[in-house]
């Protein structure tokens, strides 16, 4: 699936008025609601919306409706990969970012202009499985990569697909969860349902039943249950950030220290910063990973600002990197299966 950000896409131009934004807005909520019901929240007609949803589609505002998965319930760790490549191969360079993009473990690849020049997203089922992965690939690539960074995803704060533009008042956001999730029981029947709905989640519980040989109560009946057991947290859409005019930044923290008092501090800052879509916290050579959506320079410098200000006496260190394309976002890797 194509990524979030692309900078060629910047110079493009298009237009959204409020009834695009509210459709998009409650889309992000729940991509499976029905267009009725959306219909008679933005004022419209059934049709008028299934139009809407279809040229946003078509104007590559919308690029996907995605179950958002949890993937420790999946028996999954999350794990971040930073590499300097040598510039001076550029089939090579194009080579290895195919070869991280057909990856099945891959989640997300994405093309820096800073320190970095790729950042890798990947699950894995624990550190010997992470390591061999990218023993592989710096085995396969030995020429290329001069250096990396290994990150682990020890919690993750906060999580959003949307950006401020489309995100209403009341949107509700996830609810930071302190302990990692025991896998849930999911057998081959759910796992093939995940697959159907990572391609596309609006579609009926009676295709997904015609595909996999089930009855559609059947289908809805799992669904409940998936969702239940917290393996897909919500259903929504992944969208074009670069169209929207935002710029993606990454910014890595190291603390001095980061006990649970400055933890519950970071927590509180976060839901005054609408523009971090994700934040993490990491195993490795940082101890915070943010991921910051911002229309100029000038808001990503006010909220960095605001960050140092607040934490002064315990941020050591800091690093920004400004994000030029992300070249693939996977929600259900090959690996899961």
């Amino acid at each position: 699936m194509v990524g979030r950000i692309n900078y060629e896409s910047l110079e493009k131009s298009v237009k959204l008025d409020v009834k695009d934004k509210r459709i998009l807005s409650l889309l992000s909520d729940d991509a499976r609601t029905p267009l009725t019901r959306i219909a008679k929240k933005v004022q419209l007609s059934r049709d008028a919306v299934d139009y809407r949803i279809k040229k946003l589609q078509e104007k590559g505002i919308i690029l996907q409706f995605f179950p958002n998965l949890n993937y420790d319930k999946l028996g999954y760790y999350i794990f971040h990969v930073f590499m300097l490549i040598d510039e001076l191969d550029k089939g090579e360079q194009d080579k290895l970012v195919n070869h991280l993009k057909k990856h099945p473990n891959t989640i997300s690849i994405i093309e820096y202009s800073d320190r970095w020049d790729l950042e890798m997203v990947l699950i894995a089922k624990n550190l010997l499985e992470f390591d061999k992965i990218i023993s592989d690939i710096a085995e396969k690539f030995p020429n290329i990569i001069m250096e990396k960074d290994k990150l682990e995803i020890i919690r993750r704060y906060n999580s959003s697909y949307v950006p401020p533009l489309i995100r209403e008042q009341g949107h509700e956001k996830e609810k930071i969860v302190h302990e990692k999730a025991i896998p849930a029981k999911v057998d081959e029947i759910d796992l093939k349902i995940l697959r159907i709905l990572s391609l596309d989640c609006r579609v009926s519980t009676y295709e997904i039943g015609k595909q996999i040989k089930l009855s559609a109560d059947a289908v809805s009946y799992r669904i409940k249950n998936l969702l239940k057991e917290k393996v897909i947290r919500n259903f929504t859409i992944l969208v074009n950030l670069s169209l929207m005019k935002y710029h993606w930044y990454t910014f890595s923290v190291e603390m001095k220290m980061f006990n649970y008092q400055n933890e519950k501090k970071f927590e509180a800052f976060l839901d005054q910063n609408h523009n971090i879509l994700r934040s993490v916290k990491t195993l490795g050579g940082w101890d915070l990973l943010l991921y910051l959506v911002v229309e100029n320079p000038r808001e990503f410098h006010k909220i960095v600002k605001d960050m140092k200000n607040t934490f002064s006496n315990i941020v050591r260190n800091y690093q920004t990197w400004v994000a030029y394309k992300e070249h693939i976002f996977k929600t259900m890797p090959e690996i899961i299966k």
